[in-house]
C-alpha cells in the first residue's frame, strides 16, 4: 500500500525537506556551532581562573608564613647591625667604652682614632688606648668589653707592672669592625 502523491506534493515534500535542511544547516552554522565553541573557549576560561585561584589560595596560605620569616629576617639583621654597624660611629664607640670603664672603675688616660684595614666582608677599626685601674678592675673591663653588644676586640696588651697604690696603666689596641656591605 503505497501512497500515490501527486506532482505538486511532491515537490512541496522535496521543498519542506530541501528548506528544513536548510534551516538546519543555517540554525547550526550561524547559531549552535558558535555557542559550543563560545561554551568551550568560556569552559576552558573557567578552569584557567580556576587554576589561578587555586594557586592564589596557595601563595595567600604561603603569605602568612612568609611574613612571619620576614620579621624574623628583619630582627635578626638589626641584631646583626647591632654586633656590625654599617657605620664607623666613632662617637658610639667612645661612649660604650666610656660607660664601660666608669661602670668598671677604670680611667681612660687616651683614646685615638687609628689605622683601618679592610677584609672581605668587614673593615678593621683601630684604637690605641691607655687605661688606668687595679689589676682586678681591668680584668672585669675587659671582661665586659668581650660581652658587649657591637663586637670588639683587643689586641697587643701591654701590662705594666703595678704601683705602690696597686694601679697599673695599660696600654692597648681596641679592634672594632664596621661591616663593608
Amino acid at each position: 500500500m503505497a501512497i500515490q502523491l501527486s506532482k505538486q506534493q511532491q515537490q512541496y515534500i522535496a521543498a519542506g525537506t530541501f528548506l528544513f535542511a536548510a534551516f538546519g544547516f543555517v540554525y547550526v552554522k550561524f547559531f549552535w556551532m558558535p555557542i559550543a565553541q563560545a561554551k568551550a573557549e568560556a569552559a576552558q576560561k573557567i578552569e584557567e581562573i580556576e587554576a589561578k585561584i587555586v594557586k592564589a589560595k596557595q601563595q595567600a596560605a604561603r603569605l602568612e608564613r612568609l611574613q612571619a620569616e620576614i620579621a624574623s629576617l628583619n630582627e635578626r639583621a638589626i641584631e646583626a647591625e647591632k654586633r656590625l654597624p654599617k657605620t664607623k660611629s666613632v662617637p658610639d664607640i667612645l661612649l660604650s667604652i666610656s660607660a664601660l670603664a666608669q661602670k668598671n672603675r677604670v680611667i681612660i688616660t687616651s683614646f685615638t682614632p687609628g689605622p683601618q684595614r679592610s677584609q672581605t666582608y668587614f673593615i678593621e677599626l683601630q684604637y690605641p688606648l691607655s687605661v688606668r685601674g687595679s689589676y682586678h678592675n681591668l680584668g672585669r673591663f675587659f671582661a665586659a668589653l668581650s660581652l658587649e653588644e657591637r663586637i670588639f676586640n683587643v689586641s697587643n696588651i701591654n701590662y705594666p707592672t703595678a704601683d705602690a697604690m696597686g694601679e697599673m696603666t695599660v696600654t692597648f689596641t681596641l679592634l672594632s669592625y664596621q661591616y663593608k656591605g
